[in-house]
C-alpha cells in the first residue's frame, strides 16, 4: 500500500490569480454518461454552482437524452445546456471522424493504440471505449468550435475516456472526478487517462488511497479530496420529528448492490413498536423487493414511492426518524463511494445507520455521528434500529454531531468553489489562453 500524506482541498481555498478575469469568458464542458439522471444530484449541484459563478456551461452526455428520468427543480435550467450527438450513424459524426483522421492522424492512432493496450484484459470496456470514440471526436470538434477552455469528466469511466480523447485530439485540458464504481468496477485505462489530467478529484480519502494503489504514476500529483456536498444555506436544523410511529427512510436506486433486501429483513425482525418504512427511488429490483415485503408480511408497513424530485426527498427526510443506507458490493465490484443521501440526511439532522463500506466511515463515525453495521448483517442492522427507537435523545446527539461535520466539510457552496478554483488554475496555466 502506498503511504502518502492526505491532501484535502481546504473548502475556503481560492485562487486569487483568476478572480480578476471576467468569468463569462470561461467555457466549461462537463461530460457525463447519462443526462438527466435522477440520482446524480451531486453532479448537477456542482454544475449549477459553476453557472452561478459566471461560467458558461455545456453538458455532453454519452447516452442519448433520458426522457424517463426526473429532472429536479433546481437543475431545470441545465436541460438547455445539454448537447446530444449520435454514436456513429450520422453524417455529422462520420464527418468528424474523417476530419480528425486527416488533421490529427497520429493523435488518433495513439488513442486507438492506448485504448487497446489499456483494455485488453477487459473486453467489455474495450468495446465500449471504441464505441464512444466516434461520438467523442464529434464532441471534440464541438468544444473547439465553442472555444471551450476546460473539460471536466464527472466520472473516471467513460466520461473520463471521452475527456481524455478530447485532450489528445483537440488539446483542451481536462480534469476528472472519481466517485465509486467508476474506479471500483474496472481499472482499465485508469493508468493511461488519469496521469494526463490536469488534476484528479475524488470524494473520500478511501478513494484517494485506492486510486494511488492502482495508478502509482499519480503519486507525485495525488488526487485531491473534495467531498460531495449539501446546500446548507437557509437550511436550519429542523426540530426533532415528534411521532409515536418510527419513520424509517431509504433513498436511492433499487438495485441489488443497495441492500434493500437486508433492510426489509431487518425491520421485519426488529422490535420497533409502531413503525413505517418509506422507500424512495426506482430501479430494476422494485418488483422483487415488493414481493419480498409481501412475503415478510410487511405490505401495510412499507411504501414504495418510486423516483421523486429532490424537493420531495427533502420533505421525506424532514419527517424521518432515521435514514438507513444498507449498501453492499454488487456485480463487477459496483458499490458506494460516499453516498450523497448520508450528507443530506445529516444536513437535516436526521440519525443515520449505514454499512461499514468504502468511504462511509469517514462521515458516519460509529458511536459519534451515527451507527455502522457490517455488510449484509441483518441482525446488526436490527440492533441499530432498536437503539435508535429506544434512545431518541442519543440518536439526536449523534445526528447533531453529524450535522456539525457536514457544515465543516460537506458544504456544497464551499466545495464547489474548491473544485472550481482547481479548474480556474488549469485554465490559467493552459497555453491555449
Amino acid at each position: 500500500m502506498i503511504s502518502q500524506p492526505i491532501e484535502k482541498m481546504d473548502a475556503s481555498h481560492r485562487v486569487s490569480e483568476w478572480q480578476d478575469i471576467e468569468p463569462e469568458t470561461r467555457r466549461l464542458a462537463v461530460i457525463v454518461t447519462e443526462f438527466p439522471k435522477t440520482t446524480e444530484t451531486f453532479i448537477m449541484r456542482d454544475v449549477i454552482a459553476f453557472s452561478k459563478r459566471g461560467y458558461n456551461i455545456r453538458i455532453y452526455h454519452l447516452t442519448h437524452y433520458n426522457r424517463r428520468e426526473v429532472v429536479h427543480d433546481f437543475a431545470q435550467q441545465a436541460v438547455g445546456w445539454s448537447r446530444d450527438f449520435a454514436y456513429f450513424a450520422s453524417t455529422d459524426v462520420i464527418a468528424a471522424c474523417f476530419r480528425t483522421l486527416l488533421k490529427r492522424p497520429r493523435a488518433l492512432g495513439r488513442v486507438l493504440r492506448d485504448i487497446v493496450m489499456g483494455c485488453w484484459r477487459d473486453p467489455v470496456m474495450l468495446l465500449k471505449s471504441l464505441f464512444i470514440l466516434p461520438k467523442s471526436l464529434r464532441i471534440s470538434e464541438d468544444i473547439l468550435e465553442w472555444e471551450g477552455d476546460h473539460v471536466h469528466a464527472a466520472y473516471a469511466g467513460h466520461p473520463a475516456t471521452c475527456a481524455w480523447i478530447v485532450r489528445r485530439v483537440a488539446d483542451v485540458p481536462f480534469s476528472v472526478s472519481c466517485h465509486a464504481h467508476d474506479i471500483f468496477e474496472t481499472q482499465a485505462l485508469l493508468s493511461t487517462k488519469l496521469p494526463e489530467a490536469d488534476f484528479v478529484r475524488t470524494i473520500s480519502e478511501y478513494n484517494r488511497n485506492y486510486i494511488l494503489r492502482h495508478v502509482p504514476d499519480l503519486v507525485p500529483k495525488p488526487p485531491v479530496v473534495i467531498h460531495v456536498g449539501a446546500f446548507l444555506e437557509n437550511l436550519a436544523p429542523p426540530a426533532p420529528f415528534q411521532s409515536e410511529r418510527m419513520q424509517v427512510l431509504y433513498v436511492g436506486s433499487l438495485e441489488a448492490r443497495k441492500g434493500i433486501d437486508v433492510l426489509l429483513q431487518a425491520v421485519a425482525q426488529a422490535n420497533l413498536g409502531d413503525w413505517h418504512l418509506d422507500i424512495v427511488g426506482g430501479g430494476p429490483e422494485r418488483q422483487r423487493l415488493e414481493a419480498l415485503s409481501v412475503d415478510l408480511g410487511l405490505s401495510d408497513r412499507v411504501t414504495f414511492h418510486g423516483a421523486q424530485p429532490n424537493e420531495r426527498v427533502a420533505q421525506a427526510m424532514a419527517h424521518a426518524s432515521v435514514m438507513v443506507v444498507p449498501s453492499r458490493i454488487g456485480p463487477r465490484n459496483q458499490t458506494e463511494g460516499l453516498p450523497t443521501v448520508i450528507v443530506e440526511a445529516l444536513a437535516h439532522q436526521r440519525p443515520v445507520i449505514a454499512t461499514r463500506l468504502t468511504g462511509i466511515p469517514e462521515i458516519i463515525i460509529h458511536g459519534f455521528t451515527g451507527w455502522l453495521f457490517e455488510v449484509d448483517d441483518t441482525k446488526g442492522l436490527s440492533r441499530a434500529l432498536e437503539e435508535v427507537r429506544s434512545d431518541p435523545e442519543e440518536a439526536l446527539r449523534r445526528a447533531s454531531r453529524g450535522r456539525e461535520l457536514v457544515v465543516n466539510e460537506f458544504d456544497q457552496d464551499r466545495n464547489a468553489d474548491a473544485l472550481l478554483s482547481l479548474i480556474g488554475s488549469s485554465i490559467d496555466a493552459s497555453p491555449r489562453k
